[in-house]
């Protein structure tokens, strides 16, 4: 009978410690699916919970709105991107993202008692957050609110604050919105070919200039950007 009680309690204290959070989608706009892991693509709708593990994409000029928890995430248009963790977890709200292609926005929020472990992830960089407003598209930071800890594959790494930019440039390292300013004013124009001046922001443009209509599928898409090295061009007010 003790061991029954023992096993309940520890149960008990196991679930306090350790809960899962919903995703849930906001709102929709244009086309935006959802793929669980092992199936296929399916509309997404208002109202839909998003589990650990399902993936989200989302079409030409469309959006959609995430909450997790206390946060929101504006996942962009042609974006891809997969949820791998969200759950509480002594005190802490664990937020996992993985950016495979495309542009977040992200506003993170907490609770009182609840501290906030938020990481977005793509292939060359890692953002962690400790409360604040940004925008990401796994190459370039712009940090609205509060800070970014902003790390490359090597664990390199540099702290954004608001009002801020980072970039992952071909060295790897991020660079502070000086560096960047410094290295693309000694860049020739001239030098570059079409799809590296290609501002990575303008995304339509870029797929416009391959004369590609009626794109449904985001893949077509990502083939396209994927085959080329796009340098990204940032500019200054001032």
């Amino acid at each position: 009978m003790k061991k029954i009680i023992l096993i309940i309690l520890l149960f008990a204290l196991s679930t306090f410690l350790f809960a899962d959070i919903t995703a849930v989608i906001k709102e929709v706009s244009g086309k935006v699916e959802i793929m669980v892991p092992g199936g296929s693509w399916e509309k997404a709708s208002e109202g839909m919970e998003i589990s650990k593990g399902d993936s989200i994409s989302t079409g030409f000029r469309s959006k959609a709105i995430l909450t997790l928890g206390a946060s929101q995430v504006i996942v962009k248009q042609l974006t891809r991107m997969e949820l791998t963790e969200l759950v509480e977890k002594e005190g802490t709200v664990r937020t996992g993202l993985n950016l495979r292609v495309g542009k977040i926005k992200a506003k993170v929020r907490t609770t009182a008692g609840l501290r906030q472990d938020f990481r977005l992830t793509s292939p060359v960089s890692t953002a962690a957050v400790r409360g604040t407003d940004f925008e990401y598209d796994g190459i370039n930071l712009t940090v609205i609110e509060g800070t970014v800890e902003f790390a490359n594959t090597l664990g390199q790494r540099r702290f954004v604050g608001a009002g801020a930019v980072s970039q992952i440039l071909q060295s790897g390292v991020p660079q502070s919105s000086e560096e960047i300013k410094a290295i693309l004013t000694n860049i020739d124009p001239s030098s570059l070919t079409i799809p590296q001046s290609v501002e990575v922001a303008d995304i339509l443009d870029f797929i416009d200039s391959f004369d590609i209509d009626d794109i449904d599928d985001i893949d077509d898409v990502i083939d396209e950007i994927t085959d080329v090295d796009v340098t990204v061009t940032i500019n200054w007010e001032g």
